[in-house]
């Protein structure tokens, strides 16, 4: 995004009213022409004029930031009630056109360094008809967004800031999900790709009593093109306990671009707590993930079903919507990556372990059916094993020479040993009454 008079610099056909432009006291520097020059007020190290209004206009493009530093700054010396006299008003403008203003400078200044985050800036540089100094000198540099590292954290706790870069994941507070230290200041940031933003959930937020405690210990979403030090641009600030945030939209946040900051911020610690109140502190866990808007069959990735971003949200009503797309390693890994109250990503993870477990539940079955016919099929044949031994050895012991040469007289060697033939005992071997009755005539005997 570029002003007009921008556009004008850079064809040829307007040469003549460059003149004029600059002649207004007008600048302009584009990193399509340069990405690192100077700059200076007018007549430096001269003194300047009287009665100035000087524009200076730096135009990154869209991913690119921009460095300001002032190696001189010397102008009129401030009033009791600020800068009024001769002043230079910085700004950054973003690619929406959001103009925001840095700060007023006046009177003489060390060197000094400003970082825009946003491609856009511009110096409003004023003098009045009185006093005049030698102005400033510096220098601009265009980088890329990429090359930029999050502001310092901590040095000396562990997992406390540093940058994370991929599809999506997850940060906790330093000790989680036990103590945190005090006075730290943790500051992560999360870059994605260009063409993606990031959507972030808090899953447990647990710091200390209520919002009152703010001042010791406090969390912070950040958007990533903003600086933290003099125009942060705060989406979210959490303390106390999740509990507090029932809504949705506090719940989660989603960044305007492909960066954002996550800040912890403590001064005291758990150990100067009371003890009930220690066990309840636990610090706090976000997921994020990168994601882009597309509609259902464009999404080469994992199409979140149930979350849609409003793409035309400046108006009052949503008429056109699209689906979240995130990255498919990113389906069943146990976490919310789709938006609140969309399991899409994660509600079909556990078909795969039933599917299993049935197969192997009717494999059990199966094998316990087929034992049992096995076993059932082993008795019978052993039952008819035995029957058929037992008849054999009948048999044999039928035709055997001793049995052939019995006579009546040697069963019966008195004769008050006879009985009634519904007095033999045939219940055992009932068919030995009939084989003998056969054989020998009807005659009682006894086996």
């Amino acid at each position: 995004m570029q002003s007009w008079k921008g556009f004008l610099l850079r064809c040829p056909i307007f040469a003549l009213l460059q003149y004029f432009i600059n002649a207004d006291c007008s600048f302009q520097f584009n990193s399509s022409f340069g990405k690192i020059g100077n700059f200076s007020s007018p007549n430096f190290p001269s003194k300047y004029p009287k009665n100035l209004q000087c524009i200076y206009h730096f135009v990154g493009k869209e991913f690119e930031t921009l460095n300001l530093s002032f190696y001189v700054f010397d102008l009129e010396a401030p009033f009791s009630k600020g800068c009024l006299t001769d002043y230079a008003d910085i700004s950054s403008i973003s690619i929406q056109n959001e103009k925001q203003l840095v700060g007023r400078y006046c009177g003489r200044q060390d060197p000094f360094s400003l970082l825009f985050m946003h491609p856009i800036a511009e110096i409003i540089f004023k003098s009045n008809h009185v006093v005049h100094h030698r102005g400033f000198y510096g220098k601009y540099e265009f980088t890329d967004e990429k090359f930029i590292p999050p502001p310092r954290s901590t040095p000396t706790i562990k997992n406390c800031g540093g940058i994370i870069t991929g599809v999506g994941g997850i940060i906790t507070s330093p000790g989680y999900p036990h103590k945190f230290p005090k006075n730290i200041d943790c500051v992560w940031l999360i870059r994605v790709n260009y063409n993606q933003n990031i959507y972030l959930r808090i899953l447990q937020l647990q710091l200390y009593g209520s919002i009152a405690n703010c001042g010791e210990a406090e969390l912070a979403i950040i958007d990533g093109y903003s600086n933290i030090h003099f125009t942060p641009k705060i989406l979210q600030k959490y303390c106390g306990d999740l509990k507090y945030y029932k809504n949705v939209d506090d719940q989660t946040q989603l960044s305007d671009r492909n960066r954002v900051i996550v800040r912890f911020q403590t001064s005291v610690s758990v150990e100067e707590k009371r003890e009930e109140e220690d066990k309840k502190v636990v610090g706090f866990k976000l997921v994020w993930t990168a994601v882009t808007f597309k509609d259902q069959g464009e999404c080469q990735q994992f199409v979140c079903k149930e979350s849609l971003f409003c793409i035309n949200s400046a108006s009052k009503s949503c008429t056109k919507t699209r689906h979240y797309c995130i990255d498919k390693s990113l389906v069943c890994n146990s976490l919310p990556n789709c938006g609140m109250d969309d399991y899409s990503d994660e509600d079909k993870c556990n078909l795969p372990l039933v599917a299993g477990c049935g197969g192997a539940a009717a494999m059990v079955v199966l094998i316990a059916i087929i034992s049992i016919f096995v076993y059932r099929r082993h008795a019978i044949r052993k039952s008819l094993s035995q029957s058929q031994g037992l008849t054999m050895q009948l048999r044999q012991l039928e035709h055997s020479p001793s049995f052939a040469t019995r006579q009546i007289g040697h069963f019966y060697s008195q004769p008050s040993d006879m009985r009634a033939p519904h007095e033999v005992n045939c219940s055992v071997h009932s068919h030995y009454d009939v084989i003998i009755n056969n054989r020998y005539g009807g005659y009682p005997t006894e086996v």
